[in-house]
């Protein structure tokens, strides 16, 4: 399965990520890349696992962690895109 980042999904990984490790510790960090990762492979082994969002882009959101939300579009059979990493704590309105 291929997956596709979008450029608002690096750079919102990398806000993020720039987050945790100011607020938090190295290890917090890299605690958290490891759940992004265990949860892009999750999302390839089992792409319309996770809940469709109700939007017109067809997207599909999975929690990555209780503050943190990746969504993602399947492109067709064999291609994901990465659309946005999400800080849940931030207002839901603001997601365009």
């Amino acid at each position: 399965m291929q997956i596709v980042w979008s450029n608002r999904a690096k750079k919102s990984l990398k806000k993020i990520r720039l987050h945790i490790r100011t607020y938090f510790t190295a290890k917090e960090e890299k605690e958290f890349v490891l759940e992004v990762v265990q949860t892009i492979r999750a999302i390839a082994d089992f792409p319309k696992g996770f809940p469709e969002c109700k939007n017109p882009r067809q997207a599909r959101k999975a929690v990555i962690h209780p503050h943190s939300t990746l969504f993602y579009r399947v492109k067709s059979k064999n291609k994901i895109e990465l659309l946005l990493f999400w800080d849940n704590r931030n207002n839901p309105k603001k997601i365009k």
